[in-house]
C-alpha cells in the first residue's frame, strides 16, 4: 500500500484518528521536548491491523513489501485472542482501528473481524485502506457489516483500469463513507497485462509516487528518528505483536526475499500475550527502536526531489534502497 499520503497525510485521510498519542510523561502535555526524551512517551490509542501481508496489485517500491511477501493473513482466532487481552488490561480504552495490507479485502475472515472490532470498541473510529479492486466482488453481508460497524473506506485511486464510478455507486448504496486518495500518474495501467494502456486523461490532481528508502548499512540515527520519522506513532498489530510502525511489522518480507542482514531484536516489538498491563505497551512505544537504524525514512516527494512514475514492481532491491 505504497503512497505518499500514507506517510505524510494519513492523519488527513483518517481525520480524527489518533495514531499514537504523544504525551509528556511528566507534564502530560502534547508537545515535543527534544531535551527530555525520558519524560516523553506514547499512549496507545490507535492500531493499524495488518489484515494481510500480500496484495492483488503489484506496486513498485511498495511500503509494506507486498510484492515480496508470502500469502499470510491474521486469523480471526488470533485477532480475538489478542484484542480481548488489550480490552482486559485496559477496559476503558477504545482503539481507533484501520485495517491495512497488503490488500485487506483478500482476508476471508475480514467481515468477522470487523464485527468483533465493533463489539470490543464500539465508539472507536474504523477504516479499511484498500486499492478497491475487490469491492465489486464482495457479498452483501460484508457491506452490511461495514455499515453497521460504521467503517469507512480509504480507497487509493491507483492509475489502473478499474471502474471507480461503479465502486462508488456500490458504497453509496449502503451509505458507506468513502475517502479517496488519488495517485497522480501520466498513464493508465492494465492490472492483467501489467502494461500501460493509454495516457491518463486527468493527471492534474492527487499524490505523486515516492520511494521508501532503506539503509542496509544500519547507520541511521535511530534515537533521533523517534522525533523526526514520519512513520512514528503509526502503531501496527501483526502476528500477535505490536510494532512501533507498519514498516517494522512488514519488513520481514524484504529481509527474507533478498536474504539481507537486518536483525529484528526483542526491543523492536512486544508480544501482546506476554504483557501484564497497558503501561508495558505504552512504555515499549515510548522508547527508540533499534530497527529504525535501517530506515532512511525519506520519501522523495516529501522533500522536493523528482517524483517517480507509478508502475508495477520488478522485485528489484533497488526499489527499496
Amino acid at each position: 500500500m505504497k503512497r505518499r499520503d500514507f506517510i505524510c497525510g494519513l492523519s488527513c485521510l483518517l481525520a480524527g484518528f489518533c495514531l499514537g498519542n504523544f504525551v509528556d510523561l511528566k507534564n502530560k502535555k502534547n508537545k515535543i521536548n527534544y531535551n527530555k526524551q525520558k519524560e516523553r512517551g506514547i499512549e496507545l490509542c490507535s492500531i493499524g491491523i495488518a489484515i494481510s501481508s500480500h496484495c492483488n496489485l503489484n506496486c513498485k517500491g511498495c511500503d509494506v513489501y507486498a510484492p515480496l511477501a508470502k500469502k499470510e493473513f491474521v486469523t480471526y482466532e488470533q485477532f480475538v485472542k489478542d484484542m480481548n487481552k488489550l480490552k482486559k488490561i485496559a477496559p476503558d480504552r477504545e482503539y481507533n482501528t484501520f485495517f491495512i495490507g497488503g490488500e485487506p479485502l483478500l482476508n476471508p475472515e475480514l467481515t468477522k473481524i470487523i464485527n468483533k472490532t465493533k463489539e470490543l470498541f464500539p465508539n472507536a473510529q474504523k477504516s479499511i485502506l484498500t486499492n478497491g479492486i475487490l469491492i465489486e466482488k464482495m457479498e452483501e453481508n460484508f457491506f452490511k457489516a461495514i455499515k453497521e460497524s460504521n467503517v469507512s473506506f480509504g480507497i487509493t485511486k491507483y492509475p489502473i483500469n478499474i471502474n471507480f464510478e461503479n465502486i462508488e455507486r456500490i458504497l453509496q448504496k449502503y451509505g458507506i463513507e468513502i475517502l479517496y486518495d488519488p495517485v497522480k500518474s501520466d498513464k493508465i495501467y492494465d492490472v492483467n497485462t501489467k502494461q500501460a494502456l493509454y495516457n491518463n486523461p486527468d493527471n492534474r490532481n492527487g499524490f505523486v509516487w515516492s520511494q521508501n528508502i532503506l539503509d542496509l548499512s544500519g547507520n541511521q540515527n535511530w534515537v533521533e528518528k523517534r522525533f523526526t520519522c514520519p512513520h512514528r506513532g503509526i502503531v501496527t498489530y501483526a502476528r500477535g505483536n505490536i510494532y512501533y510502525c507498519y514498516i517494522h511489522a512488514y519488513i520481514n518480507a524484504f529481509i527474507n526475499y533478498f536474504k539481507v542482514n537486518i536483525p529484528i531484536t526483542k526491543d523492536d516489538y512486544i508480544k501482546i500475550a506476554d504483557v501484564k498491563s497497558i503501561e508495558e505497551i505504552d512504555d515499549f512505544l515510548s522508547k527508540p527502536k533499534p530497527l529504525c537504524r535501517f530506515c532512511k525514512q525519506c520519501h522523495n516527494t516529501c522533500y522536493g526531489d523528482e517524483p517517480i512514475e507509478w508502475n508495477f514492481s520488478e522485485r528489484k532491491i533497488t526499489e527499496w534502497t
